[in-house]
């Protein structure tokens, strides 16, 4: 088997992150659908194991590639891309120094639930004399 010239190696490399993981699963499952034609041929053994193994070593790296994705995730499941994204919103509002120590997701609310408890409080604090 000939290796393809550098530019297409790095063209037909896969993407970082889950892609990676899908490319690699994807390589595999070609092999194997090239191979299940062959696996009766005695003659073939050779290539069927070939082939075989190949499959094996793209399933071992879609593993490490999904590895190393849920390893970049932070705890709550928020990888180094949405921290950064994160980050740069809270030093555009702050305008100073400032460290992200957490990120939590949070349920949507629904604004009609809260109405009555907003509509309350607006009355409770407009009641009050401004001094």
């Amino acid at each position: 088997m000939s290796h393809p010239p550098s530019h297409l190696a790095e063209a037909l490399a896969p993407p970082e992150g889950s892609l990676a993981a899908e490319a690699h699963l994807g390589r595999a499952l070609a092999y194997i659908h090239r191979v299940l034609p062959r696996l009766d041929e005695p003659g073939r053994a050779a290539e069927v194991q070939s082939a075989l193994h190949s499959a094996i070593q793209q399933i071992e790296a879609a593993r490490a590639s999904h590895g190393r994705l849920m390893d970049s995730a932070g705890p709550n499941g928020i990888d180094g891309e949405m921290m950064a994204v994160i980050a740069a919103a809270v030093a555009v509002t702050v305008g100073r120094p400032h460290r992200v120590l957490d990120v939590q997701k949070s349920s949507s609310s629904n604004a009609w639930a809260n109405a009555w408890a907003i509509e309350g409080r607006f009355h409770h604090y407009s009641s009050h004399k401004v001094r």
